[in-house]
């Protein structure tokens, strides 16, 4: 009954993606050329302009950063995005989303499994799928919602036999099993292989050699997401698991049994040109066959009228002409020898190829550029460009043609390290803790990530921005910042210049934060905030002293999350005393005003820069106040 009702799902969306697979499959040939011959040529417009958006948007690294929700802290945070980042590097990601962002271009979707994770390395191993290789539910259009989805996956014998021995797979003889590969799969393997990497592989192997397995992913008679494999005859099911990927609540399914709520099936979708509603995306190849098929035909014309043009024709009298193979020699002072003058004559050539017809050839690349962005005009900012810093701005202007689908590919991306973070949440008891290490300016920084601060009811945002969009908006804050700068220092005392040059400027230009640390290092206000902090988050409450520097109090105590009421209370102290300096320097400075303007300046008066006593000498009675309440809330 199982396998019956696997085998009719698995028909269901062959038949519906059968033809798109051809379709595709024809695409690729076209992409890499092969349909061409001795007498004809094929166009290469397909090739340049995918490689142009492909190298646009592969280009563009999207930037990932985790964003707090109720009950993350910010150390909790930065501690996601440390190993987030060492991560990205362990697991390659790199060379995966260039296949994942390849796929999701040409085929209009790109698959990315992330079902398997790896206990002895503490590292999560995804992996890019096949789409040619892989088939879903056509009448649900939301991924996470299909009721299945499958995809082929070959074996070899020995894989097989050692699985068997591992007693991971169910019990059957492997010489009842159907061996060989799906011939429509390997001409789709030998189609790909070709475009994308240019060598021909192997000839196929032997049937003996090789399974092609079924790894179907449904439902089981509970409700629960279950994974199966199932031999290419639909004879056996060679494997079974209930997938339990992440924790989360209990609830009913519609089909009966329970399912856990946050349960997702382990893959990802990028859709570059979405299509609202529809199961069916659009890919770059869709845009780009019918301008590259009429582009052939027209450069085939004009390869055969340019061919007429150098190679004279003539007609001649087989009565009169002794050697006709004298005729297509090429040799100075050449003669042919005949009876008299009228053994041949040339014949009037074929018109050359119009004007009209080589401008349309290139209308066609203009019209193949349109879809897709790469041949869209942009707008320059105002003014002339001066600076390097204006050239830039305008090549990144140039480069966020592409942005449409840069975002909406962000989609999958956020989804991705979603994935991530509930794969350390499912295991953060069991692994405890990682090493990660970071690669930067000073060499590689290693840190200790306790992995039990993955375990939350509410997992963080995720926030993925595109890094030329960025960049775009850091060059044109460079460009302000760089005309405001003078007339900013000028305005501002010690303190302010040295936090607007560290919090504002220098990040601004300076892509390792370390630098920054080494340009300022730590004052003593923010290391007394700072261990403040830590007092104030486990409820003692911390006196706020008239000497401190309460603007970098201030900024460092708001960057803690969440906030305790200890902390709160700590910050208003900061604000209240902050606000009575103030008023007592505009005091000073409007009596040093009237006193200057009337010519009464007093010989033993402070002045404006001189030692003075603090205004806040008095006990400040909210310091008091303060006292008071954290001594009544003890």
């Amino acid at each position: 009954m199982l396998l019956q009702e696997i085998s009719s799902k698995y028909s269901e969306s062959f038949e519906f993606l059968q033809a798109r697979k051809k379709r595709q499959a024809m695409q690729l040939a076209l992409l890499s050329n092969l349909r061409r011959g001795d007498q004809n040529i094929s166009s290469t417009l397909m090739l340049a302009l995918f490689d142009r958006i492909m190298s646009n948007i592969y280009d563009d690294k999207m930037q990932v950063k985790f964003i707090p929700s109720q009950g993350i802290n910010q150390d909790q945070i930065n501690s996601y995005n440390i190993l987030a980042q060492s991560d990205y590097q362990e697991m390659g990601k790199a060379k995966l989303d260039y296949e994942w962002c390849w796929d999701t271009l040409f085929f209009g979707r790109g698959y990315m499994e992330t079902i398997r994770f790896d206990k002895k390395q503490k590292i999560m191993q995804p992996h890019v799928i096949n789409p040619l290789a892989f088939g879903y539910d056509p009448y649900i259009d939301v991924y996470q919602d299909w009721r299945y989805y499958w995809k082929w996956i070959t074996k070899s014998k020995w894989d097989l036999k050692k699985l068997q021995e591992a007693k991971v797979l169910k019990e059957f003889k492997l010489e009842e099993l159907p061996a060989g590969i799906e011939s429509y799969l390997w001409d789709y393997k030998v189609i790909r292989d070709e475009a994308r990497e240019g060598v021909q592989p192997p000839i196929q192997p032997a049937d003996n050699d090789i399974y092609q397995i079924l790894e179907f992913y449904g439902h089981n008679e509970k409700g629960n997401k279950t994974v199966y494999w199932v031999d290419k005859s639909f004879s056996k099911i060679l494997y079974e698991k209930e997938l339990d990927l992440e924790d989360g609540e209990e609830i009913t399914m519609p089909m009966g049994g329970s399912a856990k709520k946050n349960s997702k099936w382990p893959i990802v979708v990028k859709e570059a040109f979405k299509v609202p509603h529809n199961s069916i995306p659009i890919s770059v190849a869709d845009l780009l066959e019918d301008k590259h098929r009429a582009k052939s035909v027209l450069l085939n014309l004009a390869y055969i009228a340019a061919k007429d043009q150098a190679n004279p024709l003539y007609g001649y009298n087989p009565d009169k002409v002794r050697d006709i193979t004298q005729f297509f020699q090429r040799q100075i002072n050449q003669h042919i020898p005949m009876d008299d003058e009228t053994a041949a004559w040339p014949l009037a050539k074929a018109p050359s190829m119009s004007a009209d017809l080589l401008n349309f050839i290139s209308i066609l690349t203009q019209e193949a550029n349109e879809p897709i962005g790469t041949g869209q005009a942009m707008q320059p900012l105002p003014g002339s460009k001066e600076t390097a810093t204006e050239v830039a701005i305008d090549q990144q202007l140039s480069d966020l043609a592409q942005s449409l689908q840069s975002k909406v590919m962000q989609f999958g991306e956020a989804e991705f390290w979603s994935h991530w973070f509930h794969r350390y949440a499912k295991h953060a008891d069991e692994l405890k803790e990682k090493m990660a290490n970071i690669v930067g300016i000073k060499g590689v920084n290693s840190q200790v990530i306790d992995l039990t601060d993955f375990k939350s009811d509410y997992p963080p945002g995720v926030l993925v921005y595109s890094a030329k969009e960025a960049e775009y908006k850091d060059l044109v804050k460079r460009r302000d910042y760089m005309q405001l700068y003078p007339n900013l220092m000028q305005s501002l005392d010690l303190d302010g210049m040295r936090n607007f040059n560290k919090h504002v400027f220098f990040p601004l230009f300076l892509q390792d934060p370390t630098l920054i640390d080494i340009m300022f290092p730590k004052t003593l206000d923010e290391i007394k905030a700072e261990r403040e902090n830590e007092q104030l988050k486990d409820g003692v409450m911390a006196d706020v002293l008239e000497t401190d520097d309460h603007t970098t109090h201030l900024y460092t105590h708001q960057m803690v999350l969440p906030k305790t009421w200890e902390l709160w209370a700590h910050i208003h102290w900061h604000e209240q005393l902050l606000a009575e300096q103030k008023k007592q320097e505009m005091v000073a400075l409007q009596q040093q005003a009237i006193d200057q303007s009337m010519g009464a300046i007093e010989s033993g008066k402070p002045k404006i820069g001189a030692e003075k006593k603090s205004p806040l000498a008095a006990a400040s009675p909210l310091k008091t106040e303060l006292k008071t309440n954290n001594l009544q809330r003890k």
